[in-house]
């Protein structure tokens, strides 16, 4: 039977391109597809075959190289962000969707828009999921020598939230609305990359990193030349941080070894200085398909990149950027699948002996070929349209 479902997430490449193959199987399975988000993510969406609900987004114009920097400010955002969404889903009170899916960086739209419409809803987590065992927030804060004034700044956006919930007709107490561990989530890793994975119960399904095709980016096959391939990537928050990518080239220039760097918008080429014939700079390339070919990957520590990373089994060094990378740095070199460098002290020197070392290291190889079969079982896009599909088949019934 031919359902309707409503992704919601707002526009950042980094959160909508992991569930696009998703949202495609499910149109390929005969399913109607809603998705709402920034008008820039407009030609990725629509390549998927969904239909696109846009809104005026706050998220597509702030300075994400400031916010990601301070998580807490971002939460904030994201709370405004959830606003601007209801504001443009009011058109849905006539064309009801069966099942809404939300991203976890808008869970205020989400949670409050299915109570609205009285209709169920699936998150989705593109980053580590957090439950009473584990908390991604608090890990981000580990070791800060001074924590945010966490007491305040919760009053503050739960009062913004119970205001919010009011202005749509939604009773509901506002830390149930942030806190409560919902009963369908959707998270884009594989259970043993997780920490404390093991602790989350059948609310989650670990469904690992959903690729699929993705015309809207080049393909990139590597030159007949047999040299290593290494891809560098350090997301939309290094272009703030242009020193990464230098630093990068002039460690790559030294090594006989073909560098792919991808850069963020709004960063010009011409600050990397002359380039060697086995550095290729590029501002749009599929990740996947350098990866498939890739020895080391050298990046910030974005999870929907060290996820598609270890699809092939490519180990990382990480140089986190923000404090949110950290938390993903950390996890990689505990489970062995690289090394995480500080950014604050990097050399050109420092980062050949990483990436030399890591492709060397044989526990290291097997550590990301373990979790590249982890990833394999997970279940990737099939299994997550199977849920999602078997959800609206559970609360039906």
């Amino acid at each position: 039977m031919t359902r309707h479902y409503l992704f919601m997430c707002q526009p950042d490449h980094g959160h909508v391109i992991p569930s696009l193959a998703v949202v495609a199987e499910l149109v390929r399975r005969g399913h109607r597809v809603t998705y709402l988000t920034g008008g820039g993510m407009a030609p990725l969406v629509e390549e998927t075959g969904a239909g696109l609900l846009c809104y005026d987004s706050i998220y597509a114009g702030a300075d994400l190289r400031a916010l990601e920097s301070d998580p807490l400010a971002l939460v904030s955002l994201f709370l405004d962000e959830s606003r601007a969404m209801l504001d443009a889903a009011d058109r849905l009170l006539t064309d009801r969707p069966d099942l809404v899916v939300y991203d976890l960086t808008v869970l205020h739209a989400g949670r409050l828009l299915a109570r609205k419409l009285g209709i169920p809803a699936t998150q989705l987590i593109p980053i580590f999921a957090s439950n009473e065992h584990y908390s991604f927030l608090g890990s981000v804060y580990a070791g800060e020598r001074s924590g945010p004034d966490l007491p305040g700044w919760v009053d503050g956006m739960l009062a913004r939230t119970r205001a919010l919930a009011s202005d749509h007709g939604v009773e509901a107490d506002p830390a149930e609305l942030w806190w409560d561990v919902q009963d369908s989530n959707l998270v884009s890793l594989p259970r043993s990359f997780q920490p404390a994975g093991d602790t989350f119960d059948e609310r989650f399904a670990f469904v690992g990193p959903c690729l699929g095709e993705r015309g809207f980016l080049a393909e990139w096959e590597p030159p007949d030349d047999g040299l290593p391939v290494a891809l560098l990537t350090f997301g939309t928050v290094a272009a703030g941080r242009p020193e990464l990518f230098r630093t990068c080239v002039r460690a790559f220039a030294e090594l006989p070894w073909r560098g792919v760097v991808t850069l963020p918008p709004g960063m010009d080429p011409g600050y990397l200085g002359p380039l060697p014939p086995t550095i290729e700079v590029r501002r749009w390339v599929s990740h996947v398909s350098v990866l498939r070919h890739a020895t080391v990957a050298v990046t910030h520590g974005g999870l929907g990149t060290a996820m598609e990373a270890l699809h092939w089994g490519c180990p990382m060094v990480v140089v986190p950027a923000t404090p949110i990378d950290r938390v993903a740095a950390r996890r990689v070199e505990e489970l062995g699948l690289g090394r995480a460098l500080d950014p604050d002290t990097l050399t050109p020197e420092g980062l050949v002996a990483a990436v030399l070392a890591v492709a060397g290291d044989e526990r290291v190889r097997h550590g990301a070929q373990a979790m590249r079969r982890d990833i394999e079982r997970a279940g990737g896009t099939g299994r997550a349209a199977d849920l999602l599909e078997g959800r609206l088949a559970e609360v039906m019934a």
